[in-house]
């Protein structure tokens, strides 16, 4: 079958065709090695567009992580902080305390103010008397307040009467009811028994001491003359408050240990136990060196 293009006949010397051939060639050989050439610089641009592709989409994962984690963690810091603003809007603001210093009980002369601040100063900090006296004073000179400052006496008579307060309002009638029986020092020809009161259910955790926080005054009672028999008495009076104590704690003075044993005598569900070391159930109480009594049931 006849070839449907016919050869091309070229009228040119055969060696102007040689040269002209072999020149075209060449031009072709340079354009593929250019043409290879290129191909493998943009292999390798895809292989490394490939690999920082890879990167990125770990490191936007990553973020991605740590941007949720971060929200989490911003979830609970606004949670934390909405809760300190609640307990923050719940406490008494530096204006509400200054308020306090504006209001000033009838027939008194120094407001609310100056008595919280007097008590506070001496039941919580552990100031003297005249050392809260005086450290009012400086506080009002210091801060240029427009207030006068009350005198140590002033505040005795504010903590009497919070004492006194505490010691006549009524007591919750219970069975875990722990007495801490003792005489104070003697002044002049009389001295008093005191009954401080702690509930066992109620007892700081371990580790922790008493504090006047946790005791509840029973009674005072200021005597001439005390022997068993007063002592005695003294604990009858007292059951009227709390009813029948489950223990009594006391040192080991001859009229209070008469008192109380003739108190055991007549509430036959208190037994007496001795004990030299730590108080059993009121060891938060008394880790003392001392002999103490424990009356208990």
């Amino acid at each position: 079958m006849r070839s449907a293009t016919k050869d091309k006949v070229y009228k040119s010397p055969v060696r102007k065709l040689a040269r002209f051939f072999e020149k075209s060639r060449d031009q072709w050989k340079a354009k593929c090695r250019e043409a290879k050439v290129m191909i493998k610089l943009l292999k390798g641009r895809i292989r490394f567009l490939e690999e920082s592709r890879d990167r990125w989409r770990r490191q936007a994962k990553e973020l991605k992580r740590e941007l949720a984690e971060a929200k989490a963690r911003e979830g609970k810091l606004e949670e934390e902080l909405e809760a300190l603003k609640e307990e923050r809007s719940e406490e008494p603001t530096a204006s509400d305390s200054l308020a306090d210093f504006a209001v000033v009980p009838r027939r008194h002369q120094y407001s609310v103010g100056h008595a919280m601040l007097f008590v506070s100063l001496v039941l919580s900090d552990g100031a003297s008397l005249r050392c809260a006296g005086r450290a009012i004073e400086t506080m009002i000179a210091f801060l240029q307040l427009p207030l006068s400052s009350p005198s140590w006496y002033t505040g005795r008579l504010w903590i009497l009467r919070l004492g006194y307060y505490k010691l006549t309002q009524s007591k919750e009638r219970a069975d875990d009811w722990a007495w801490i029986v003792d005489h104070t020092v003697q002044i002049g020809a009389e001295k008093c028994l005191v009954i401080l009161g702690v509930r066992l259910s109620a007892l700081p955790a371990v580790g922790e001491c008493l504090s006047h926080e946790d005791v509840e005054p029973i009674a005072l009672m200021p005597v001439e003359k005390s022997n068993g028999g007063v002592v005695y008495q003294q604990l009858e009076a007292g059951i009227e408050k709390t009813g029948v104590p489950r223990e009594i704690i006391s040192d080991h003075g001859t009229d209070l240990k008469s008192g109380i044993g003739k108190f055991c005598q007549a509430h036959h569900e208190l037994s007496i136990t001795h004990i030299s070391t730590v108080v059993k159930e009121c060891g938060k109480l008394y880790p003392t060196r001392i002999r103490l009594e424990v009356y208990k049931r």
